[in-house]
């Protein structure tokens, strides 16, 4: 599994890529934690979106370390991170482990940019 992280003004776009198993939780652990202190620092309040179009899933223990690995990262960033491009089955998955609603689904990155104005 790959890992990008793009910053255009105001916004840091995440996206994930490849296959993801148990195996890639500490070095996305790790990525996000970076993200998260990098966006404290700047002067410029951080919008976070995490695009997931090229994310496979394989397996189930690395879909719920994965939904864990999220659920912290969106306690610790600075705003709600919004979610782009999951597909409706990943989407059922993550809701499941979502007991406190911290997913903000969206269907691109335009309409979840917008969504930080309103």
């Amino acid at each position: 599994m790959k890992t990008q992280i793009k910053k255009a003004g105001d916004t840091m776009v995440v996206s994930m890529e490849g296959r993801l198993n148990f195996e890639a939780q500490e070095p996305l652990r790790q990525d996000l934690t970076r993200l998260v202190s990098q966006s404290k620092r700047d002067v410029v309040p951080q919008k976070i979106i995490v695009n997931l179009e090229n994310l496979e899933f394989v397996g189930s223990s690395g879909i719920s370390a994965f939904v864990q690995t999220m659920k912290e990262f969106n306690q610790r960033a600075p705003t709600r991170p919004r979610y782009v491009n999951v597909s409706s089955e990943f989407q059922r998955v993550m809701k499941a482990f979502d007991e406190s609603g911290v997913f903000e689904f969206y269907d691109n990155e335009a309409k979840a940019k917008d969504s930080f104005s309103n």
